[in-house]
């Protein structure tokens, strides 16, 4: 009797046309995934980090006392700097400085780099403080408000744990309003609060939309990897050309030539 239906190349070749279009979409999934996580992922965790501030500020302090001045892009020189989130009240005028970020975090007031450890994985960055000091010198230069009358902030938004002990104005997000509101003694009259609101506002609109375009680009640009086969960029924290070194694990940075004294590093790709 002869055997009837599909011969076994016939079903096989039904069967992939079957399955095709699935796998062509898993692998389209699996791209943008892959896309999100390295482009996308860091910039919208740290725009959620800043939201999230932003949504505790309003939520928590009473508006009448508390002045949310957020995202502040201020002119500085012949760039720009940008500042998370201002409060300004009866208290003082804080600035705070958001960090997204998940691990264990290192570092003191006086080292010019903290180090973030994520399982295995060191990375440093700039001490924070350092840079939200720029933040309020460049508002008290701009604005011609006294220098005590800010006072800096850093809210650690992510999942990070401080494993050295941090100066009192570096806080994890669950502590932040509790900081603020240890500020008891007024040091602005009531009456000077909406003109120094006022003032920060009208600065931050001297800078154009292209101007914010072209900062946020420059940040990017900091933070990308940098061909280890092309030019040799310049060191994010002092300008030296830098040099391509190779890590204990076998993988290659860009690294500082003024190390230890400079621990500026970039990826190499």
């Amino acid at each position: 009797m002869a055997l009837t239906g599909l011969s076994t190349p016939d079903y096989a070749n039904q069967f992939f046309w079957k399955v095709a279009p699935w796998m062509i979409l898993a692998g389209i999934i699996s791209i943008g995934m892959a896309v999100f996580r390295v482009l996308l992922w860091p910039r919208f965790k740290g725009t959620l980090g800043e939201a999230n501030i932003n949504f505790w500020i309003r939520k928590r302090l009473d508006p009448a006392v508390y002045h949310l001045i957020p995202d502040v892009t201020l002119p500085s020189g012949a760039a720009t700097t940008q500042i998370d989130h201002v409060i300004v009240s009866r208290y003082g005028i804080f600035v705070i400085e958001t960090k997204t970020y998940k691990g264990w975090i290192f570092g003191s007031a006086t080292d010019p780099q903290w180090t973030q450890v994520n399982f295995r994985r060191k990375d440093r960055f700039q001490n924070p403080l350092r840079q939200n000091f720029k933040h309020t010198q460049t508002l008290a230069e701009l604005t011609g408000i006294p220098p005590e009358l800010f006072k800096s902030m850093v809210v650690f938004a992510g999942d990070a744990r401080f494993k050295t002990e941090m100066p009192a104005n570096v806080v994890q997000l669950r502590d932040f309003i509790r900081y603020i509101r240890g500020f008891e003694m007024p040091i602005i009259k009531d009456e000077q609060v909406p003109d120094v609101v006022a003032t920060i506002k009208e600065w931050a609109g001297t800078v154009s939309p292209e101007l914010k375009s072209k900062h946020v680009a420059n940040l990017r640009k900091e933070k990308a990897p940098v061909s280890a086969s092309g030019p040799a960029p310049q060191c994010p924290r002092c300008n030296e050309v830098m040099i391509l070194r190779t890590s204990r694990k076998g993988g290659q940075f860009w690294g500082c030539p003024k190390y230890p004294a400079c621990r500026g590093i970039r990826e190499a790709a």
